[in-house]
């Protein structure tokens, strides 16, 4: 008899359970969105739409403003760049004609020179004012990129010399201005 017992105890143990309800808000169902509502809420924003309506037209408007100012500034670049160079080149040839008063000067002063001092300090007063009319003719010549990069070349293989022609032009050209100004 106890076999028989033993089985009918099993099954009831063996037998599931009922389990505990969930909780109630989690039984429910959730509200499915209506597509109404999705149209109704891009009217019910008019201030946003006109808001991004005007941040396009100005970002339109401030690229084409500042295209134009690029445009003007480009242009007023290659106005003063044109003057600039204009205004270079008639300094070029006003300094070319006063290197050739220069040498016309020199030469003219060498006779002076071989009374006064001797032959030998007119020879070198010549020579002098054959080198200054070459850098006159130097300076007619050429324009002023050919000018700058031979003036760089010199400059770098002869620092001491630029140096020193410097100071002899800057001591000439006072004298010159000098004069000029006691007249």
């Amino acid at each position: 008899m106890m076999a028989k017992a033993a089985t009918p105890a099993t099954k009831k143990a063996a037998a599931p359970r009922p389990k505990a309800p969930a909780k109630a808000a989690a039984t429910k169902a959730a509200p499915a969105r209506k597509p109404a509502t999705v149209k109704a809420s891009a009217k019910d924003h008019p201030i946003r739409d006109q808001i991004a309506a005007t941040r396009d037209t100005i970002k339109s408007e401030a690229s084409k403003k500042a295209a134009s100012l690029k445009k003007d500034a480009t242009t007023l670049k290659n106005q003063a760049s044109t003057k600039a160079r204009d205004a270079a080149n008639k300094g070029k040839d006003k300094a070319a004609e006063a290197v050739g008063s220069l040498a016309k000067l020199l030469e003219d002063s060498a006779g002076t020179v071989d009374t006064k001092f001797g032959k030998q300090y007119g020879d070198y007063a010549r020579s002098a004012a054959t080198t200054v009319a070459g850098l006159a003719t130097t300076l007619d010549k050429k324009d002023l990129d050919e000018l700058a990069a031979s003036t760089r070349d010199m400059v770098k293989k002869n620092p001491a010399i630029a140096v020193g022609a410097a100071t002899v032009i800057g001591f000439v050209l006072a004298r010159m201005l000098k004069g000029s100004s006691n007249d």
